[in-house]
Order: structure tokens, then sequence, then C-alpha cells
């Protein structure tokens, strides 16, 4: 939870009635790469997908601004849509997981969370 997301530069976003449309670079697999220019199909150019993002999306889009770790969002999440912290959480790393698998955010190691207090220690 203490993973910073960070937005791919190359990552342009476009407003829609409907929510912001992401579009991002695609990757793709060098043999069908190497197939489809074999065949015409493809003259090597980078490929470009789109997402749409919903309203919810989009909002969470607009906090990730590189310094906001997944913890804070997830409270941000929680307060603006009067959920539980522990939905806010699952939809969150649900959420940004999605987006970093598409290459569209990374992570950045955060500030670690601070150790208890001695006192604190061993009370259950």
């Amino acid at each position: 939870m203490a993973a910073v997301p960070v937005r791919n530069r190359e990552v342009r976003e476009q407003s829609s009635p409907d929510g912001t449309i992401l579009s991002y670079p695609a990757a793709v697999n060098p043999w069908f790469g190497r197939m489809a220019r074999k065949f015409g199909l493809w003259d090597g150019k980078p490929l470009s997908r789109k997402l749409q993002l919903d309203s919810m999306g989009t909002t969470v889009w607009a906090w990730i601004d590189g310094s906001a770790d997944v913890r804070e969002l997830s409270r941000r999440l929680a307060a603006h849509y009067g959920v539980t912290g522990r939905e806010a959480e699952a939809s969150m790393t649900a959420f940004l997981r999605e987006l970093g698998k598409r290459g569209i955010l990374a992570f950045r190691p955060g500030e670690p969370m601070p150790e208890d207090p001695p006192e604190n220690q061993g009370r259950t």
C-alpha cells in the first residue's frame, strides 16, 4: 500500500461525455510482429490502444500525481464515495493493477509505514 503509482508519459488523455479516454502504446509480441510484417498486415509503427474510464476511474486518474501512495488514494476514494476503507482498498488496488498490466502506470516505492512506538508493541 506504500507504492506510489506514476503515470506513463506516453499515455494521452482525452475528455469525453462519459469520462476520460486514455490512449496508450500497445506491446506487440515479437513473433506476431514478425508474422504480421511478413504478410503485410503491419508496417512496424507503434500500435495504440484506448481505454474508456468511467466517472470513478476518471476521478482516480485525476488524483494520480506521482506523490500520493495507494493508501492515500484509497482513503480519498473512501471519503469521496462514502465506502468502507476495505472496499476502497480492494477497488483501488484492482483498478491500479489493471492500469499497471496495460503499461498505463508504473509503481515506485513509497515511504514505509512508521513502526509502532515501543509502548504499543505486544498489545492486541
